[in-house]
C-alpha cells in the first residue's frame, strides 16, 4: 500500500505546464493532485520516448482542502473504515494472542507506512502553498 505506488488517475497535456496541486472547480469542490510524474512516450513521427504530458492522481473535496480533508478522502479512497477497522483488529488480535496471524502484524505496518508516507507528502505540499 505504498503512496507512490498508486495508479495515475489523471492525464494532462504539456500545453498548460504541470498540473496544481490544489484546483479550484467551477462546481465548487477542490482537486488534490498529487504523486504528478512526467509522462513519457514515443509521439506520432518520432523514434525516441519524450515527455508528452503529466500524470498523477487526483482526489475530489467539497470542503476547503486542509491536510485533514485531503489525507481522510485519500484514505477513504484506498481502504473504507470497515477495512480499516479489521486491519486494525486483526493485529491487535495477534498482538494480544487471541488469534496469531503474522500477516496481520505486516498488514498493518504496511497501512502504517501508508499514512507515514501520506502525512510527509501533505506537510510538503501544504507548506509549499501556503508561501
Amino acid at each position: 500500500m505504498k503512496l507512490d505506488s498508486l495508479v495515475p488517475d489523471a492525464k494532462y497535456d504539456l500545453a498548460n505546464g504541470k498540473p496544481s496541486t490544489i484546483f479550484k472547480d467551477n462546481d465548487g469542490s477542490y482537486l488534490y493532485r498529487y504523486n504528478v510524474e512526467p509522462e513519457m512516450g514515443i509521439p506520432d513521427g518520432k523514434m525516441e520516448e519524450t515527455q508528452i504530458g503529466w500524470q498523477c492522481r487526483e482526489i475530489r473535496v467539497w470542503q476547503q482542502p486542509t491536510k485533514e480533508v485531503v489525507k481522510k478522502s485519500i484514505i477513504r479512497s484506498i481502504i473504507d473504515e470497515t477495512k480499516e477497522f479489521d486491519l486494525v483488529n486483526a493485529y491487535n488480535k495477534h498482538v494480544l494472542k487471541i488469534k496469531v496471524d503474522s500477516t496481520a502484524v505486516d498488514a498493518y505496518k504496511d497501512y502504517l507506512r501508508f499514512t507515514e508516507d501520506l502525512d510527509a507528502m501533505l506537510v510538503s505540499d501544504f507548506s509549499n502553498i501556503n508561501e
